[in-house]
């Protein structure tokens, strides 16, 4: 049998230091492909470009101590509480409200009184948040009816939630 000396002076088999080269190689390579990006098709229902569906914006700056919110509103489309609109069309919804200083949010869309989505994030900054739900996934427009939606602050604790919102989908 073939011996080397390793780095410390052992007497060393060829073979076996072969086959834990070996053994290394395939780990890692396997490590590479476990860890490789899947390959998801955009509009599938894998595909997510963050953790929720809402698009979540924070402006302004850094204010001190423990994360409140206050000043909070609610609104469909360009700013109505009440909006009608064609069967198909599209609808937005937006929760607005003032944060002063750093935690954990933790909100709800409901859509007739189902969850649609779930915001979670830590905020670090900020005096403005704005979190926009849109789609026809998530506020449908096929069906014809009156529709609530509302945005339920669960953490931080809030006085006061938004008032509910409605939209009618009516015929073409």
């Amino acid at each position: 049998m073939d011996k080397v000396l390793n780095r410390r002076g052992v007497a060393t088999s060829r073979v076996a230091l072969r086959w834990l080269r070996g053994t290394l190689v395939l780990a890692c390579l396997g490590l590479l492909v476990s860890c490789a990006a899947k390959k998801v098709a955009p509009g599938s229902s894998e595909y997510r470009t963050n953790s929720y569906h809402s698009v979540v914006t924070v402006t302004g700056n850094d204010v001190p101590g423990v994360l409140q919110v206050r000043e909070a509103s609610a609104w469909l489309g360009s700013g109505q509480a009440r909006l009608t609109v064609q069967a198909g069309e599209s609808v937005t919804a937006t929760y607005s409200a003032w944060v002063n200083g750093h935690g954990r949010l933790i909100g709800t869309w409901l859509v007739d009184d189902a969850e649609v989505d779930r915001v979670a994030l830590y905020i670090t900054y900020g005096e403005t948040l704005l979190i926009t739900l849109k789609g026809a996934q998530w506020l449908p427009t096929h069906k014809e009816g009156t529709h609530t939606v509302r945005f339920v602050v669960e953490s931080p604790v809030v006085e006061t939630q938004v008032p509910e919102m409605t939209y009618k989908v009516v015929g073409r």
